[in-house]
Formats: C-alpha cells, structure tokens, sequence
C-alpha cells in the first residue's frame, strides 16, 4: 500500500476527527475539572451521609414508631 495513496489519507482523517470528537466528548464529562483529592474528599463525605442515614434508620426502625404492613 502506497503511503501517499488517497484511501491512507482519508483513514488518517478519519481517526484524527475521531479524536478530536473524543477530546471534545471528554472534556465535557462531568466532574472532569475535579482533582483526584476532591474526588476522594467527596467520596468520603457522600460514604459518612450515607452512614448516618443508615444509623437513622436503624434508630428510627428500632423505635417501632412506624406500622410495618405484613404481607
């Protein structure tokens, strides 16, 4: 295959447009800005909500305040 040939040049195109699209694409993911060490401190602190809803309705279970239907 010759290396100046027209169907190497259009492939060439083709990936570099593909790139630009990713590039695109990856930079308006979201949370892409955030550094590794926010990403870790928000991670940590949505873990401690969730552990404290968990202990909040383990109370609130265990205070049987609530009508349980049976089925």
């Amino acid at each position: 295959m010759d290396k100046d040939s027209q169907d190497v040049h259009q492939v060439l195109n083709e990936l570099k447009n593909k790139f630009q699209e990713m590039r695109k694409l990856i930079s308006s993911m979201p949370g892409i800005a955030v550094s590794p060490e926010q990403q870790q401190q928000q991670l940590q602190s949505l873990r401690e909500q969730v552990r404290t809803k968990n202990e909040l309705l383990q109370k609130y279970k265990s205070l049987c305040m609530f009508e349980i239907p049976k089925e």
